[in-house]
């Protein structure tokens, strides 16, 4: 995409993956929206993007400045059309802008009323019909479109209580549970033996060989990698926990760079461009693979279920981390957040990075990528996308 996206993040997640869930009111829609992005959507557009009758992905923008003048709010409306046209096939879209205000804090009511006529107006020319467009705000919701008191009373209507309504208490049966607040990384429980392990990767570091230490390094993450998720964790608590050499690969940057691609395009591959960027003279189709798949351009299907695993580990490792590794270690849990098509998330925890180390060049170009509103290929392609794991169903 050209132009940037100033001060705004996204999120875009592919539906659920269920085809006996339907939405039949508001109260469903409203119900589901914090469960499709995995948080409670603040001061942003909501897009559910459809193809035919069928869901296909939600869509979620920071609402631009209203003090920064209809100059930025157009390009905030051409903008939001490119990445509806990322989705293939789709026709149609409901629109909810959520900005917490109340008829008492609003100037006009509803608010960014002109906003969203340029929005409607602006996907009607590309061919995407917009079903509905709703004002939800700190207490009630009501409908952009609506200029009857017989469908709509002035007022709009009360929102209901999410916790209680089918939609939600399936979504939490089926194993979803949406966050009140994006999450920085924060939160991860100290390890008792958090100072024998830092011991541990100081001496891994003073005994760094070069490639021969990367190939080892290589072999233990792709172990750990291969492992039933019960099993890795017990691995990384034993007795012989392989977490000093976890953390001290993080300290090199051709290694830490080759985790996601170690995860989602698998070992052998790995090793292939590991061995053409080492000799760092011509490199080959592997190496040429790996660079587009780290910025999202590969044409192919990562491996989900191994990120998910890279995921969790890392998330683990936050317990014992500090330093370069700690800030490698949120960089990496944010790369695997933009892929899945959540760069809300993925924004907060680069921040955290950046808090740890202001200079950590990693954490630099990736938020650059994020604030450029770049996203994978793959993230609008249902084929190929991240799916949530919903464990039950999601209808009775």
């Amino acid at each position: 995409m050209g132009a940037c996206f100033v001060g705004t993040m996204w999120c875009m997640t592919t539906s659920a993956s269920a085809s006996n869930f339907s939405m039949t009111g508001p109260d469903d829609v409203l119900a589901y929206v914090p469960h499709a992005l995995g948080f409670y959507p603040r001061n942003s557009a909501v897009l559910i993007i459809m193809q035919k009758a069928g869901l296909a992905a939600t869509l979620r923008v920071d609402l631009p400045s209203a003090s920064r003048g209809p100059s930025e709010e157009d390009l905030w409306v051409s903008q939001m059309v490119n990445l509806v046209h990322k989705v293939p096939r789709v026709d149609s879209v409901f629109v909810a802008f959520y900005t917490g205000s109340t008829r008492e804090s609003a100037e006009s009511w509803p608010p960014r009323g002109s906003l969203i006529e340029s929005l409607v107006e602006a996907l009607h020319s590309a061919g995407v019909q917009v079903r509905d467009g709703w004002h939800v705000g700190a207490e009630r919701w009501h409908s952009y479109f609506c200029l009857s008191a017989d469908c709509c009373p002035p007022e709009g209507f009360a929102l209901p209580d999410l916790a209680l309504t089918e939609t939600h208490l399936r979504m939490v049966v089926a194993g979803s549970a949406p966050d009140e607040e994006l999450w920085d990384g924060g939160g991860v429980a100290e390890w008792e033996n958090k100072e024998e392990i830092r011991r541990g990767v100081s001496e891994m570091l003073q005994g760094f060989l070069g490639n021969d230490s990367r190939r080892q390094f290589i072999e233990c993450w792709a172990r750990l990698l291969g492992d039933d998720p019960i099993v890795a964790e017990r691995k990384l608590r034993g007795k012989d926990s392989p977490c000093d050499a976890l953390l001290a690969s993080l300290h090199d940057k051709m290694l830490r760079d080759l985790l996601p691609y170690l995860a989602g395009r698998g070992e052998v591959r790995a090793r292939q461009a590991f061995d053409e960027v080492s000799r760092s003279t011509e490199y080959g189709e592997a190496s040429e693979d790996f660079s587009g798949f780290l910025l999202g351009t590969s044409e192919v299907k990562p491996d989900w279920e191994r990120l998910d695993r890279l995921w969790f580990i890392c998330r683990d490792l936050l317990g014992v981390s500090a330093g370069t590794d700690h800030a490698a270690l949120l960089c990496l849990l944010g790369w695997i957040e933009w892929a899945k098509g959540r760069g809300s998330l993925a924004l907060n925890l680069l921040k955290a990075a950046l808090r740890t180390n202001p200079e950590y060049r990693l954490a630099q170009l990736l938020l650059r990528l994020l604030e450029a509103g770049e996203m994978p290929s793959w993230v609008a392609d249902p084929e190929r996308a991240w799916h949530r794991k919903l464990d039950g169903r999601l209808s009775a």
